[in-house]
């Protein structure tokens, strides 16, 4: 029961912050999602990005209205959740693609952390890098 509940809320994550012309991401859905203010990493840069919900919102609805991005989609495809009372950790492998008609689907790990409060469960923290050359997804991470 508990490892649906994280399921469902990853799921929901990720749909969130998805978008197309016809379709902004739910950034309202995404503050409800975590915890206080949250903590969101982009990884990919050096140094790292730094966000909190509303910070990242922000971040992506002004690429958005820049016209700097049009489609985003990106959905998990293997994970590993290890949970401890009330509090849980997740690696989440993901594929995303930021072409509407002919994804180029290219992957990336999110390690995702959780805490359960009042019995709702709640994201407290997401860092992810994509897979590029000389970073490769381990394939424990697959299984």
């Amino acid at each position: 029961m508990i490892l649906q509940e994280i399921d469902h809320l990853t799921e929901r994550f990720y749909e969130s912050v998805c978008f197309s012309t016809e379709h902004y991401p739910n950034v309202d859905l995404l503050q409800e999602l975590f915890y206080g203010d949250g903590k969101l990493i982009n990884n990919n840069f050096e140094p790292p990005v730094d966000f909190t919900v509303q910070t990242f919102a922000h971040a992506i609805m002004g690429q958005i209205e820049a016209g700097n991005a049009v489609y985003f989609v990106q959905q998990e495809i293997a994970d590993n959740t290890e949970i401890f009372g009330n509090m849980a950790q997740r690696i989440s492998v993901f594929e995303y693609s930021f072409v509407k008609d002919t994804p180029n689907w290219k992957r990336g790990v999110s390690y995702i952390q959780y805490i359960c409060l009042a019995g709702k469960w709640l994201i407290t923290s997401v860092i992810w890098s994509y897979e590029k050359e000389g970073l490769s997804i381990p394939e424990k991470y697959m299984a």
